[in-house]
């Protein structure tokens, strides 16, 4: 009898079952799935069953690395100082270290090229050196094989020796009240060391005419500033005159 009894309730739980299906729309027919909750998708991402905590990838350890050297042609102080040397200006010695002289040849190729003349080694100027190929032509061509150009339009001396350009050098020549005479002329005396002149202190004098030279100076601004005279950097005065004597042609053009 209890049997029977649990048959004929399963019976009716199924016709009710039908009926309600039947009276439902098919679209409703379907309940969907509830969604996952984050450590259940974060477990299906990272191949964990869900139900688990969720895993957190840990970062990878750093790892310490060597810096790249520096492409070819990069702007370092050693690599413009060799470039600048190669360009024939005078940087001094070449051992990478930005001094005085260095400063030198920065600021004759900023004058040469017509560039702000700071001297230094800054901004755009190494990139700017280290593209630069060529030699300046000379302001008096076909001349003399062993002569000095200056050109003081660009505060600049230009030495040639052996019939090549030799070294460029940023000088200081004479202001307009005091201008440096301009003319072809050869040295027609030349002092060693220190002496004091109705021009000035000089240094290593080159006279190329009366009382105008070439000589160091502590003061080689990068504007005319003399009283006619024209200035090299001390470091360049300490062998200038050993690669000149007398009668070596000097031209002195612009202004």
């Amino acid at each position: 009898m209890k049997s029977k009894t649990v048959r004929f309730v399963a019976v009716l739980a199924a016709v009710a079952t039908s009926v309600s299906l039947a009276g439902t729309p098919a679209a409703a027919q379907t309940t969907p799935a509830p969604p996952k909750g984050l450590g259940a998708l974060l477990g299906s991402l990272l191949g964990q069953p869900s139900g688990g905590p969720p895993v957190i990838p840990q970062p990878a350890p750093a790892v310490a690395t060597t810096p790249a050297p520096p492409p070819p042609g990069a702007a370092t102080p050693l690599a413009v100082e060799q470039h600048l040397a190669g360009l024939r200006y005078f940087v001094g010695a070449v051992d990478g270290v930005v001094d005085n002289d260095t400063a030198s040849g920065i600021m004759a190729f900023q004058k040469v090229h017509g560039l702000a003349r700071t001297g230094e080694l800054s901004g755009d100027i190494g990139p700017r050196i280290m593209a630069a190929s060529g030699l300046p032509a000379p302001l008096v061509p076909n001349s003399d094989a062993n002569k000095v150009e200056v050109d003081l339009t660009r505060q600049v001396l230009f030495l040639y020796e052996n019939g090549g350009l030799s070294q460029i050098i940023p000088i200081s020549s004479g202001t307009a009240q005091t201008p440096t005479p301009t003319g072809s002329y050869r040295i027609i005396r030349r002092a060693t060391g220190w002496e004091t002149s109705p021009l000035g202190r000089l240094y290593n004098s080159q006279y190329f005419v009366g009382g105008y030279a070439i000589h160091g100076s502590p003061s080689v601004p990068n504007y005319p500033a003399s009283h006619g005279c024209i200035r090299l950097p001390m470091s360049v005065a300490e062998w200038f005159p050993d690669h000149v004597s007398l009668g070596t042609p000097v031209y002195v053009l612009g202004g």
